[in-house]
């Protein structure tokens, strides 16, 4: 969205209207460039594939997880952290790339949101008797190492 609006309850209305990016005027065309490059790497494979990794199996077109078969409660949130993480299975992905891709945009208080993410899918995992199939690289960021 390119807009003259740029307070942050502007940007927060257009965003949730389903806008992927927001950019106010004036703006620098590097900039402009800079993110339609960053929103064409965001590009993901078949968004109705079922991903399964050991016990796990995670339906992105039924939005559905489930361990040996039981479902298991995500929010919409925590469902995307663990798409996202599963369709880089063995790739360390550091914090700011999971924030611009899960939340599709610049946090000001995103500090610790992916943490906190990360630690309720390791607990909901683990409570379901899926073990913990996230490696937090230290400095890094996080790998997904199920199956």
């Amino acid at each position: 969205m390119l807009t003259g609006l740029g307070a942050v309850e502007d940007r927060v209305t257009g965003l949730e209207a389903g806008a992927d990016d927001y950019l106010v005027k004036p703006f620098a065309l590097r900039e402009l460039v800079a993110r339609v490059r960053a929103l064409s790497r965001r590009h993901l494979p078949d968004r109705t594939a079922v991903l399964e990794a050991g016990p796990l199996r995670l339906d992105t077109g039924a939005h559905r997880a489930t361990v040996d078969g039981f479902e298991v409660a995500l929010t919409a949130k925590e469902f995307a952290v663990l798409e996202f993480l599963m369709l880089h299975r063995g790739m360390v992905l550091s914090r700011d790339r999971i924030l611009e891709n899960v939340w599709d945009f610049d946090l000001e208080d995103g500090d610790n949101l992916v943490e906190v993410y990360i630690g309720r899918l390791r607990r909901k995992l683990a409570g379901a008797s899926a073990g913990d199939p996230i490696t937090t690289i230290r400095g890094a960021g996080y790998r997904f190492d199920g199956g």
